[in-house]
């Protein structure tokens, strides 16, 4: 029978006879082994194997069951998301119809080996220049006007170069995704061939991979930027091949530290630089070049951008009611009184709701992001509050509606008891002065504490006074020539000046 020793013991062995010069007899004594053994490892003839605790050792019901895990396994892949065996059937299936006798953990502890031994295998990928873009959406969080919240970003980048674009939205909705593929193409200056996606619910309407149904809008993006568009199976992230991590680079580069903004605007000002410094900087390991040379080089390669870009806005068509609103998700927008009863469209985007008649934009409003946000513009309700006074003092569009931050401040600081009306006066007046000249009167107004229409109407008048220099241009200076004898004449009193010499000499 062949004699497994610990390495501990080979060890000893070896040193005994290495170093202290022991015999063979006298190790075997020494050590409590046989000298057949001592006579084996002694010379480093033969290493040791590994020790017993080591060796993996399968059990006769692994072996069993384990052909039907794997099957079970290898199933789930060509099955939908709620409809995969889990640890649980798997046990239940083994114990019911196989007729194991099983424990429910074993089991699990079994799926969890099998799992972690078998990683799916993937082919690398290359892209030629201008051949793919990948696309995908992720999500950061940014501290806006101080107020921290989640930000959803649009990810695009080119499969050879691997330069990246991002977008930011306050949430991943189709408008989002059409002006993020836009954005992305407009920032690339081209269209690649076409665009893999990881089955975006926005882009797909029913199936997935090959058998993805798009949906009709989606359609029309394609159709005017000329690309194809190819949809990965469901969680089989390596079918997008090359852009490995995107969505973490630009956590990385552009929301780390998070960052403090005011706007989206200011935002997406930031993360735009952000991605140019990558793409201007960055050498991807085992890259032959830099990005921007790829990318430099990719460019040449893309397919040139349509003439006019395609308008992403969602298109809705709503009546205007008697409150001089319109409904969207909720949220009512308040229009023109010549609108009232008349039917509008309202073109959405992430950040705006746009009111067109006719083909005529009308307003645009600011897109509300949570539910009952009502957009009232209290401009709109003026020539209605002029027919209806009595009404001015609980007017909801001047209790909640839009206004510029001087006016809201004009509201809480006048004490006058007749402070709305005073305000309706001020909002008429924006339609007869320019509204930085207006706000800037406001403002000066709120600085003395209790500001009325009196005040502001004073600065307005301040400012039509034209200054030094206003009046310089207006009234120029003529060179008028002077007669200096008569200067003379004035400071003599009248005397000429041939007599005034004359005298004084006569006196002296």
């Amino acid at each position: 029978m062949q004699v497994t020793i610990s390495t501990e013991l080979y060890r000893r062995i070896r040193k005994l006879y290495l170093v202290e010069k022991r015999s063979q007899r006298e190790i075997s004594r020494l050590l409590g082994v046989s000298r057949n053994t001592v006579r084996k490892y002694v010379k480093g003839a033969v290493p040791p194997p590994n020790d017993s605790k080591n060796i993996e050792r399968i059990s006769p019901l692994k072996k069993a069951v384990e052909p039907f895990i794997i099957q079970c396994l290898e199933e789930n892949k060509k099955q939908p998301r709620k409809q995969k065996m889990n640890a649980q059937n798997i046990w239940e299936f083994l114990c019911k119809e196989k007729g194991f006798n099983i424990g429910k953990s074993t089991v699990r502890r079994y799926v969890r080996e099998i799992n972690d031994v078998r990683p799916e295998i993937f082919i690398p990928l290359r892209f030629e220049p201008g051949e793919a873009m990948q696309v995908d959406w992720g999500e950061a969080f940014s501290y806006m006007n101080n107020k921290k919240r989640k930000i959803s970003i649009f990810c695009a980048a080119l499969c050879n170069s691997s330069a990246i674009h991002a977008s930011v939205y306050p949430n991943a909705s189709m408008e989002s995704m059409y002006i993020g593929h836009i954005n992305a193409f407009e920032f690339f200056e081209g269209v690649p061939l076409k665009c893999i996606y990881d089955n975006l619910k926005t882009a797909v309407l029913s199936g997935s991979g090959k058998n993805a149904v798009l949906q009709e809008r989606f359609k029309r993006l394609i159709a005017h930027y000329g690309f194809e568009a190819i949809f990965c199976n469901i969680r089989s992230p390596q079918e997008k091949g090359l852009v490995e991590n995107m969505v973490s680079t630009i956590r990385k580069i552009a929301f780390t530290p998070i960052p403090r903004v005011k706007n989206f605007a200011q935002l997406q000002e930031l993360v735009t630089r952000k991605c140019v410094e990558y793409c201007h900087n960055h050498h991807i390991k085992n890259y032959k070049d830099s990005i921007k040379i790829m990318l430099d080089e990719e460019k040449k390669h893309l397919l040139a951008l349509p003439l006019v870009p395609m308008d992403p806005a969602k298109t809705v068509i709503a009546r205007v009611h008697s409150d001089l609103t319109v409904y969207y998700k909720k949220v009512k927008y308040s229009v023109p009184a010549s609108l009232a009863g008349k039917k509008v469209t309202l073109k959405i985007t992430p950040f705006n709701v746009s009111i067109c008649y006719q083909g005529e934009l009308i307003f645009r409003h600011k897109k509300a992001e949570n539910e009952h946000d009502h957009q009232y513009i209290p401009e709109h309700y003026l020539d209605i509050l002029e027919t209806k006074p009595r009404a001015i003092d609980n007017a909801l569009p001047l209790k909640q509606g839009i206004m510029p931050e001087e006016l809201i401040e004009f509201r809480r600081l006048c004490r006058h008891k007749d402070k709305n009306e005073q305000l309706v006066s001020i909002l008429k007046l924006g339609k007869e002065v320019p509204k930085k000249d207006l706000l800037w009167a406001v403002n000066m107004a709120n600085q003395s504490g209790n500001p009325d229409f009196g005040l502001i109407s004073f600065y307005l008048d301040i400012q039509k006074v034209p200054d030094e220099d206003n009046i310089n241009n207006q009234f120029p200076t003529e060179t008028i020539s002077i007669d200096l004898s008569q200067y003379d004449n004035i400071m003599m009193g009248g005397k000429k000046k041939n007599e005034k010499i004359r005298t004084d000499k006569t006196d002296s």
